[in-house]
């Protein structure tokens, strides 16, 4: 028997906080930020599951959705965005003017070069790949994911067997969505992309 799931992945729309390495720093949205994500949830295309990070960027807008139609939220801390580390919440010139060699090769190889004390990529994948099977352990078929761009290009890279030094070359905006299915019966399984940062769900 087939079994059929579907992601429709939203990155939060725009952060109060910007020019800064924005990982686990809980930044409320901007007020664009969060017309966009409103307007990214008018429409429901068969929603069954809300799903978020616990980050308050995220799970405002997931609170709404789940509130407007009805439907149960379910929050997981997997699906929080990569932890910077000393970095984090700190301004990208301050600290490409302390450690511009440390920045240079975290930017050109982040697997090797992790920031002091920040998550080690393959943690990183590790969990949000973790967030991944239990959504798909579910019974619902079509589950709308509030979460991170960082998430959103680990997920995507899992699927298509993206290194993590190419990872920043898939383009996620705020308030967008990137659409993955999973198809899956008893002995095989076809992922596929379905859509890469569109305004509104296919």
């Amino acid at each position: 028997m087939l079994k059929s799931t579907q992601f429709d992945l939203l990155r939060h729309g725009e952060p109060e906080l910007k020019g800064v390495y924005l990982g686990h720093t809980d930044s409320e949205l901007s007020e664009q930020g969060m017309r966009d994500s409103l307007t990214a949830i008018e429409h429901n295309p068969g929603w069954d599951l809300v799903v978020s990070s616990p980050l308050q960027r995220c799970r405002y807008i997931a609170e709404t959705v789940s509130q407007r139609l009805g439907l149960n939220l379910l929050i997981l801390d997997q699906l929080q965005e990569y932890n910077f580390g000393e970095w984090d919440g700190q301004r990208f010139e301050a600290v490409y003017a302390q450690q511009s060699h440390l920045a240079d090769n975290f930017w050109l190889d982040p697997e090797a070069n992790p920031p002091p004390s920040g998550e080690l990529v393959a943690d990183f994948s590790s969990r949000v790949r973790a967030a991944k099977t239990q959504l798909l352990a579910r019974d619902e078929k079509r589950i709308l994911i509030v979460t991170h761009g960082g998430v959103i290009r680990a997920m995507v890279a899992d699927l298509l067997d993206i290194k993590p030094q190419y990872w920043g070359r898939i383009k996620v905006d705020y308030a967008y969505f990137t659409q993955l299915r999973f198809d899956a019966d008893l002995e095989h399984s076809w992922p596929q992309l379905i859509s890469s940062n569109v305004k509104s769900p296919i």
